[in-house]
């Protein structure tokens, strides 16, 4: 019994370690969020009643019911990114018994790092926005002008939120649990693979869309393993998300947000990603896999004598 769930080394078997993200994905954190939720509803629903803001039937009154939802959204996505890394930190310090250096959590430059990877991210999505406007198949519609919104400042803290988080969870303790199998491409592919499953509830999901998503976690993954830290691609998730929904106005994995841009889709879902956002697009699909080309060669570059 102590071979099948141990190996030679007396190391718990890095299969059974990583079915722990799927525990801690789907069953941890949804019933954390299902208790929490319950109990902001319970108390602020009396609160909003006393003041009339929610009529008999329970809805809310006026133009609150859009403001409310956009406000719960970006509470409910900090919350369930923060009970991410509570959960896998927690898990690792108590049932791995090791220190979160191990898992990214290391490095006197993470600032800086952190800095490059956002800059990177920005200017990544920034060059598929272009090019999926010169395909024709989108264009921005600058008529109106720019559109800055209080709520940017809200959904950007919410991308920061979540990059920690699907980080930590994805690249810092999924990748950590594979590391004693010394195989790079496992270690880097397979959390990749569940990155882009997890996305697959997200409205209007695509299987272009989970390709692409498993590519941007393949090249999240190549970052922290050839650091050793997680910095990088915090701040390159970060950039992503907000740059494509806030600033471009594609919707975010199927998620849409007020931007600064408004992008009209003018042609075929396979090069504007259609309801899904950028990531639903082939060119996504290209510009990431050269990019992940071309962060293999700097790293390697970087470590040539």
């Amino acid at each position: 019994m102590t071979k099948l769930f141990k190996n030679k080394d007396g190391q718990v078997r890095w299969g059974y370690k990583f079915l722990s993200v799927i525990v801690i994905w789907e069953i941890l954190v949804p019933i954390a969020m299902l208790l929490i939720s319950v109990g902001i509803l319970g108390a602020l629903t009396p609160a909003l009643q006393a003041r009339g803001m929610i009529d008999a039937s329970g809805r809310l009154t006026g133009g609150l019911a859009a403001d409310f939802q956009s406000f719960y959204f970006i509470l409910a996505m900090c919350i369930q990114n923060t009970l991410l890394v509570l959960f896998c930190t927690a898990v690792w310090k108590t049932m791995f018994r090791l220190p979160l250096r191990f898992m990214g959590f290391w490095g006197k430059k993470w600032l800086k790092e952190t800095g490059a990877g956002f800059l990177f991210g920005a200017a990544l999505v920034s060059a598929i926005s272009v090019l999926i406007y010169l395909t024709g198949s989108a264009r921005p519609r600058l008529s109106g002008g720019l559109h800055v919104s209080p709520w940017l400042a809200g959904y950007f803290l919410m991308f920061v939120f979540v990059g920690i988080g699907e980080e930590t969870g994805f690249r810092g303790y999924a990748m950590g649990t594979l590391r004693q199998t010394e195989n790079p491409w496992l270690i880097c592919v397979l959390p990749a693979f569940l990155f882009g499953i997890a996305h697959s509830t997200n409205a209007n999901f695509s299987a272009l869309g989970c390709v692409n998503i498993i590519l941007a976690g393949l090249l999240f993954g190549v970052m922290a393993y050839k650091t050793g830290r997680l910095w990088l691609g915090i701040g390159f998730h970060i950039a992503w998300n907000f740059f494509q929904g806030c600033v471009f106005g594609f919707e975010v994995s199927g998620i849409r947000t007020p931007s600064v841009i408004t992008t009209v889709p003018s042609g075929p879902a396979l090069l504007n990603g259609g309801a899904f956002g950028l990531e639903g697009s082939i060119v996504t699909t290209a510009v990431l896999a050269v990019s992940i080309g071309a962060v293999l060669w700097w790293f390697e570059k970087r470590q040539t004598p």
